[in-house]
């Protein structure tokens, strides 16, 4: 087998009641022989424990009922992907990976009845692995389509302590405003951020005001360094732009544990 179901990992599932979700997302095929350049079908299904039988429906949350994460052991790639749902309730969809190695898969949902939460699993790719790159520099700036992204220069990122992502994006030297913004899967954006450490992931929806068009909120679980995607639309064209943060320590992160799931609107 090429998977690792690592369900209840380090960045913690828990339910309205702060216990461990007894559902969990299970990859049940393309698991043989996944090589890097082919074409993989990857068939998920979302399985209650206590019930391992019954189905599992789940909730639609910003358009989609599963939303799909895939990064390399790097943090280097990235993708964001929405898994259909056949009849036998099970969610399907192609993926072709460039490299050979280690990827790490974010399921993210919520089941009826229960809280959001995020599943982490491993996959482990044939090929030949892509060249190592540094991506822990800080990169508060990034390129995408033509269009410039910068984190605003005050911003400061402390572990434990609300933290503020504000943006701006200009193109050809004009600041795009919060109406250049169009709603991506019920949101302004999305944002992702994944820890190089523990590889703690945050899924945060940002908001926008009159000077940034784009403006997360989190809660840093930990000190680390984080990458970041950003994900918008402008004029009908999606556009995804990477970023590397550090999260320093602070006092008031003691006793801060991991949270899955950051969803602030």
């Amino acid at each position: 087998m090429e998977i690792n179901n690592n369900h209840h990992g380090h960045h913690g599932h828990h339910g309205h009641h702060g216990q461990p979700s007894p559902v969990e997302m299970k990859l049940i095929s393309g698991t043989d022989a996944i090589v890097a350049g082919e074409n993989t079908r990857l068939i998920f299904r979302p399985v209650n424990n206590n019930h391992p039988e019954a189905a599992v429906p789940l909730s639609i949350q910003h358009e989609a009922e599963f939303h799909l994460i895939i990064v390399n052991s790097q943090l280097t790639s990235f993708e964001h992907l929405h898994p259909q749902r056949n009849d036998e309730g099970s969610y399907f969809i192609d993926v072709t990976f460039n490299h050979g190695g280690k990827y790490l898969i974010y399921a993210d949902y919520q089941a009826e009845g229960h809280a959001p939460q995020t599943d982490r699993l491993t996959l482990f790719v044939k090929g030949a692995e892509q060249q190592a790159m540094d991506e822990t520099n800080e990169k508060h700036t990034a390129v995408a389509d033509g269009l410039h992204l910068a984190i605003a220069a005050a911003a400061s990122f402390a572990a434990g302590a609300e933290s503020h992502i504000p943006v701006t994006i200009t193109k050809e030297g004009k600041a795009l405003a919060a109406a250049d913004i169009e709603p991506y899967l019920g949101a302004v954006a999305h944002i992702i951020l994944i820890g190089r450490e523990d590889k703690d992931f945050l899924h945060i929806h940002p908001m926008s005001d009159s000077q940034f068009p784009i403006i997360g909120h989190t809660l840093f679980p930990r000190a680390d360094i984080y990458r970041m995607w950003i994900q918008f639309k402008t004029a009908g064209v999606l556009h995804t732009a990477n970023f590397t943060i550090h999260v320093k320590s602070s006092n008031a992160a003691e006793g801060v544990t991991g949270h899955s799931h950051h969803h602030h609107h």
